[in-house]
C-alpha cells in the first residue's frame, strides 16, 4: 500500500488588498476622460450643428439649430446653440456689418461653415438667415440683424451687452418688443465702458 501524503503548499503569501484598488484605478481614468469630452463638447467657438435630409433628393444639409430663453430683465430673447444670450448692433447696415477687427473680438460673431442654414426654435416666428462677412466668412442673421455673442456674458442666462453704448441689444422672440425699437435697459452689469463701437 502507497501512503498517500499532502505535499506541502507551496503557494506565495497573498498581498492584502490589491484586488480591491484595482476596480478605483480604473474608474479614475474613466472620470477624467468623460470630464474632458464633457469640456470639449461646451466649446464656444464652435457651434453645434445636425444634420438634417432633404425630403425626396437624398441629399443632406447641414443646419443650426438656435435657442431661445427667458431672462428676467429683457424677457424672452433669441440665443445661441450654446444657451448664450445674442445681440444686434445698431451701426450695421443691411448689406455691410460695421464691427469688425477689435469689435468683433469683444462682440464675436455667430459664424457658420458656409452651406449651413440656421433653423429658429419652436415656437419663434421671423427670418432667420445668413450674410457673408469682410473675411469671408458666413454669419447668422435674424430679421435681417447680424447676430453676435457679448464677450462679457460668461455664461448661458446673462445680458451684459444689452444696450452697450446704445448700440447693442438683444433679439426679442415676443412680437411685443419690435426689432425697430429696441429696449435701452440694460442687465446686470451692462453700459457703456467703451466697448459699443
Amino acid at each position: 500500500m502507497t501512503n498517500l501524503t499532502a505535499a506541502p503548499d507551496k503557494r506565495l503569501p497573498r498581498r492584502r488588498g490589491r484586488g480591491r484598488l484595482r476596480a478605483p484605478l480604473l474608474v479614475i481614468p474613466l472620470l477624467a476622460v468623460g470630464g474632458l469630452a464633457a469640456a470639449c463638447g461646451s466649446s464656444q467657438s464652435s457651434p453645434t450643428t445636425t444634420k438634417a435630409t432633404s425630403g425626396g433628393t437624398g441629399g443632406s444639409t447641414t443646419s443650426l439649430r438656435l435657442a431661445a430663453s427667458t431672462l428676467p430683465s429683457v424677457g424672452s430673447v433669441l440665443t445661441g446653440p450654446n444657451g448664450r444670450t445674442l445681440y444686434y448692433f445698431t451701426s450695421d447696415s443691411s448689406g455691410a456689418t460695421a464691427c469688425t477687427g477689435q469689435c468683433a473680438v469683444v462682440w464675436p460673431p455667430l459664424v457658420v461653415p458656409a452651406g449651413t442654414s440656421p433653423v429658429l426654435p419652436s415656437g419663434v416666428s421671423g427670418s432667420v438667415s445668413t450674410a457673408s462677412r469682410p473675411d469671408g466668412s458666413t454669419q447668422v442673421t435674424y430679421q435681417g440683424h447680424r447676430l453676435y455673442y457679448y464677450e462679457g456674458d460668461t455664461a448661458p442666462g446673462t445680458d451684459k451687452g444689452q444696450g452697450v453704448d446704445g448700440t447693442w441689444f438683444v433679439l426679442s422672440t415676443s412680437a411685443s418688443a419690435p426689432m425697430g425699437n429696441p429696449t435701452t435697459t440694460t442687465g446686470a452689469g451692462g453700459g457703456g465702458g467703451g466697448v459699443g463701437f
